[in-house]
């Protein structure tokens, strides 16, 4: 087997290449190459923009060696791991959760993991907690199946204020005649509003020539020109003393912009969530105890909303958008 060698390239917005790419808040959509044969090996989301989400992804095979992925680290090999920088109070972390889909190629099963590093100010160090996982515990994108949230248990906590949660993914492989993907795909989910803090997403990639692999931003990879979240946090315990902006951090909406369903979670468990529209009107409210709930948003009027999130730190107060 060979290693695929990716390529992505960040284009202008091309009539008819991908019809169902959107432009949210202005910006301007990022595309494939549009000469890449839409007939093997090639990954696309359907919702794509500078932001990178990635919510409903397609997948293509080509005849070539070379495939084409929405997000990858360095834009030159396949990424080995995608993870989310999280800071602030000193958390005490059972756990990894992920919005997560795997694209079972051929049948086979391979490992995964959910990780915790020390970051350190950005420079990535040494391995607090890990978990393993099978990419069959995963909902599967070739049996038509969508994303959903994974949780994954550490056998101890740790306790960390600067730490990066992670996802490690199989390594992308083709056949030695380069006409089909071998293996798995497999995807970590990311979200476009609220995508401020693309400085903290972060994948394991190939970082030069040499073959080397490392820890880079995704933002930086891109020369600054993607700005995502990907959906990977910790599961942790209750925490006192929170402001509002580190109870915000450690809270989700899944996808945002939604469509017919949403996803709202907290690294901390939720009591009790509400959705709000702008006439200050409550148009959801349940009890939940867990991390995460679905709320079917198909009967919603497209617009702006208010999700709050009732948890053991505090309330949570994050923006949704309905299309």
């Amino acid at each position: 087997m060979k290693k695929v060698i990716l390529s992505v390239l960040a284009m202008g917005l091309t009539m008819g290449l991908m019809a169902q790419t959107k432009v949210y808040n202005g910006a301007e959509p990022m595309k494939f190459n549009a000469n890449a044969p839409k007939t093997a090996g090639i990954v696309y989301p359907a919702t794509f923009n500078d932001c990178a989400s990635v919510e409903e992804p397609f997948l293509y095979t080509q005849d070539g060696q070379s495939i084409y992925l929405a997000i990858t680290g360095t834009n030159a090999f396949g990424d080995l791991a995608y993870g989310q920088r999280y800071q602030g109070a000193n958390y005490t972390i059972t756990g990894v959760a992920a919005v997560l889909l795997n694209a079972s190629i051929d049948g086979t099963e391979e490992d995964m993991a959910a990780v915790v590093y020390d970051a350190n100010g950005g420079n990535i160090g040494n391995e607090l907690a890990r978990v393993g996982f099978s990419t069959a515990d995963l909902p599967d994108m070739v049996a038509e199946e969508d994303f959903e949230l994974k949780q994954f248990t550490f056998s101890s906590p740790v306790s960390s204020s600067d730490f990066l949660c992670v996802i490690e993914v199989p390594e992308i492989s083709i056949s030695e005649d380069g006409s089909q993907l071998l293996g798995n795909l497999a995807f970590v989910g990311s979200t476009e509003i609220d995508c401020a803090s693309g400085e903290m997403s972060y994948s394991y990639s190939m970082v030069s020539d040499a073959g080397d692999y490392g820890w880079v931003t995704i933002s930086e990879a891109w020369g600054g020109s993607v700005d995502l979240d990907v959906m990977v946090f910790p599961i942790a315990e209750g925490a006192v003393g929170l402001t509002d902006a580190e109870l915000n951090s450690m809270s989700y909406v899944y996808p945002n912009p939604a469509k017919d369903e949403v996803m709202l979670a907290s690294s901390f468990t939720i009591s009790r969530v509400e959705v709000i529209n702008v006439l200050g009107q409550v148009v959801f409210a349940s009890d939940v105890n867990a991390n995460s709930i679905k709320v079917n948003t198909s009967a919603f009027a497209a617009g702006n909303y208010v999700a709050k999130m009732y948890t053991e730190s505090g309330v949570a107060t994050k923006k949704l958008v309905v299309e």
